[in-house]
């Protein structure tokens, strides 16, 4: 229990809101990275090839069409996570949804990867620099002090735990919901409980700021 306490806890005084950011933060983690794990098993299958070239086209062009236009998409809305974190944190929602379904959809049209994959990839990274940008307030938020870099550790060690079994619980559905088109009608309720259990962590945070 102390080492439990050590690694999570700051060592000096911290905000009452730090535990229940902590708790739900780690929930929260829990379902987007059962998400991921859902996602990743049917794009993997969506690019299965007998060329190896190809597999490494579409799974690498998927990457450069996300970076190249997330940055240009980032470059014109870099400042709205401060001036109105409660419609930046909404969309940042609703572009992670939206890009975990498109990808999850690809087993279905195989044809259509790279385009269909690319503009999720997109999607994913706005929403984590979305997210990174509301996180980045609510630690601000949380410090007593200085001890921005210690709560950032600690939330970093908490929140890489719930991906982690995320991901364990993930690969289980993979394992038991072989079918992708059933795997896929999963994603959405994942969705609502990932937005849910996100909210409940800043909610008392950033929405009386």
């Amino acid at each position: 229990m102390s080492f439990l306490k050590k690694l999570i806890l700051p060592s000096g005084k911290y905000n009452p809101l730090y535990i229940n950011y902590l708790k739900w933060s780690f929930t929260s983690n829990v379902f987007a990275s059962a998400q991921t794990a859902i996602v990743a098993d049917n794009m993997l299958c969506a690019i299965n090839s007998d060329s190896e070239i190809n597999r490494t086209i579409n799974y690498i062009g998927k990457d450069i069409i996300g970076q190249l236009g997330g940055l240009f998409v980032l470059s014109k809305v870099g400042d709205k996570a401060d001036k109105n974190p409660r419609n930046f944190l909404m969309y940042s929602n609703i572009v992670q949804q939206l890009g975990f379904v498109s990808v999850s959809l690809t087993p279905m049209i195989p044809t259509y990867f790279l385009p269909i994959a690319g503009v999720s990839s997109v999607l994913t990274n706005l929403s984590f620099t979305g997210f990174g940008a509301v996180n980045a307030k609510c630690i601000n938020k949380l410090s007593m002090g200085d001890d921005v870099a210690e709560l950032y550790s600690k939330i970093t060690i908490v929140n890489t735990l719930g991906s982690s079994l995320g991901l364990f619980l993930g690969l289980g559905i993979n394992i038991m919901i072989p079918d992708h088109v059933e795997r896929s009608l999963i994603i959405p309720f994942l969705g609502l409980a990932r937005v849910y259990t996100y909210n409940k962590a800043i909610e008392k945070i950033l929405y009386n700021y």
